[in-house]
């Protein structure tokens, strides 16, 4: 096991490419310059800066952007969803300029004492503008459930999904609940909330321990996050029990199944599998197969605050910033895989947390409330450590040569991870093709200051996403935590430089109307001959036909015929016309 984790610190070690500036063989010879990047406001609480006002904008936490083209397919305007931790949710109107209600969930929240919950995070559909549905993360209110200790009471953190209306409100009788997660009688910290989708149709959501580790330093009895019986000062009964969704990320691929999503393949209890058997321990890889000791929900286990979220919409590079106890152990990590993190146990650059005597190199939980698997995976060490205080972390730009318009963030740029503190600080790194680590001569790239952003407008990043169009947008919380700040707000960054790379044309698809792929099957409606596929997600084709004309091909016959088993794929259509794909989930 020892020589695993050796190959893991090499290939994190490997994963961030050092360079002294950002430079581009698309555009040999032009440098960036702060001249090169214009920031413009788009709300705020005050209305400065030209911005549509919202005297109601309190604790913004997240947001999710819809791009929105005109008939020719040129950008037209953003419109952008976001939620305040206090549970209302809200529309920016980027056409009209306006922010408007879309709806209140009632949330457990309130100031300081209850730390991090509410209503803490929200994405859009992929197919939103055909299926109209966004998801929200919330912690709901006065919700009781039986106690690991007696006369306890549980609340929970939950994902549902949502339809919008045509007049940009939440239907809220819609509402389908996908994960109740339970948390413990006082739940007041790291509750989570960021996500995001792939380019695979996968969400992504962080969840954090959510208990009251208030001193994990020192472990006093302020702070026991190893106790044996108090489920609130035990992360051992969140963070790193498999059976649990908390502290971590978790993976699904919402569709439209009874249950509301079906499960990737390669999540933490399969991968783990997988290694486990390689290395000839097969009563392990047993014990990760096994659901009732692993969530097949899982991707990453061991984390205590990771109140950020970015994946690499193609090559699924998960990256994030944890927040741990004491402000010299807060880290970035990036994981091109499952992985264990190492709360409560290790934090930072592997360094012990309390007095437990666990190994990095093959720790466990012996705790009294874990109902996971004892054996751990190895405990990975942060990315990057003590770069600042409260990691936030930031998106992974990729460079797309076919998005026709002059604003677009450069080739430069393509594969860098923007990185940031919500006490300040801007940073950079660029990610190659193993997607695994750091490099740390000459990186991370400091970005505000005297760098490139330094005119950006930050008061307190929250979060910060790179729209379809190819810009920024930075999320402003402008306050101290919990509280409702001077003028928080959000602002989109766009390029003005001398890097122009022509525009590269996009391989063309049949119209809709002849084909539709849902989550039923695919239906042809064309004419002429035709091959469809379905494909892995590692590329392979698991299956194939082709025919004449009209026709239906049913999943549920094709898994039966095939033997294929429930999943994500990749279906794809050709005709002579072109081809058409998407992810789909056989369930």
């Amino acid at each position: 096991m020892w020589s695993f984790l050796r190959l893991w610190l090499v290939l994190v070690a490997a994963a961030f490419s050092a360079r002294a500036d950002f430079t581009s063989s698309s555009c040999p010879g032009v440098q960036l310059s702060a001249d090169d990047f214009v920031a413009t406001e788009l709300f705020n609480k005050q209305g400065a800066e030209q911005a549509a006002r919202d005297s109601t904008l309190s604790e913004p936490v997240h947001m999710d952007v819809r791009v929105v083209n005109d008939a020719s397919g040129k950008y037209d305007h953003s419109d952008i969803v976001f939620v305040q931790r206090t549970g209302d949710m809200k529309w920016f109107d980027g056409a009209a300029k306006t922010v408007t209600l879309m709806g209140h969930i009632d949330v457990h929240s309130g100031p300081g004492s209850q730390g991090d919950n509410g209503l803490m995070g929200v994405a859009l559909d992929p197919a939103f503008e055909t299926d109209h549905y966004l998801y929200a993360w919330y912690s709901p209110v006065e919700t009781v459930y039986p106690n690991l200790q007696p006369g306890g009471q549980n609340r929970q953190l939950r994902l549902s999904r949502f339809t919008v209306k045509s007049d940009h409100t939440l239907d809220m009788a819609s509402e389908k609940i996908l994960i109740n997660i339970l948390g413990n009688r006082t739940d007041n910290w790291n509750s989570g909330g960021p996500m995001q989708f792939d380019a695979y149709g996968d969400l992504w959501v962080a969840v954090g321990t959510n208990g009251t580790d208030v001193d994990a330093v020192s472990c006093d009895a302020g702070g026991n996050v190893l106790s044996p019986t108090d489920s609130v000062q035990s992360a051992e009964w969140g963070a790193s029990n498999t059976h649990s969704l908390r502290g971590g990320f978790f993976r699904i691929h919402p569709d439209d199944s009874p249950k509301g999503y079906s499960i990737p393949k390669g999540n933490f209890g399969e991968y783990w599998a997988d290694q486990f058997e390689k290395q000839g321990d097969t009563a392990l890889a047993a014990q990760y197969r096994d659901t009732s000791k692993v969530l097949p929900e899982v991707y990453v286990k061991g984390e205590r605050s990771n109140f950020s979220i970015a994946v690499h919409p193609t090559k699924r590079w998960l990256a994030w910033g944890s927040s741990n106890a004491g402000s010299t152990f807060d880290e970035f990590n990036i994981a091109s895989h499952p992985i264990f993190g190492g709360f409560p146990y290790f934090h930072g650059d592997n360094i012990a947390i309390c007095n437990h005597g666990k190994i990095a190199d093959k720790p466990v939980n012996t705790s009294p409330l874990n109902s996971g698997v004892k054996d751990l995976p190895p405990a990975v060490p942060g990315a990057i450590n003590g770069l600042t205080n409260i990691a936030i972390g930031g998106p992974i730009y990729v460079f797309d040569p076919s998005l026709n318009n002059d604003f677009k963030f450069p080739p430069h740029f393509d594969d860098t991870w923007l990185m940031a503190g919500f006490d300040g600080g801007l940073w950079g790194v660029s990610v190659d093709s193993s997607g695994s680590v750091p490099q740390t001569e000459g990186a991370p790239i400091k970005l505000d200051g005297d760098g490139i952003f330094k005119n950006l407008p930050v008061r307190n990043f929250i979060q910060g996403m790179y729209g379809k169009d190819g810009a920024l947008y930075i999320l402003n919380y402008d306050g101290a935590p919990y509280q409702s700040g001077v003028n928080p707000g959000a602002f989109r960054v766009t390029y003005k430089g001398a890097c122009r790379v022509p525009v590269a044309a996009k391989r063309m698809r049949p119209s809709l109307p002849n084909i539709r792929i849902d989550p039923m099957g695919i239906a042809i409606t064309e004419s002429g001959s035709h091959v469809v596929s379905l494909y892995d997600l590692d590329g392979r084709r698991v299956w194939s036909d082709q025919g004449i004309g009209s026709r239906t091909y049913r999943f549920g016959d094709i898994r039966s015929r095939g033997g294929m088993r429930a999943g994500i794929y990749l279906a794809q259509v050709r005709t002579p016309n072109g081809e058409y794909s998407r992810p789909v989930s056989l369930f």
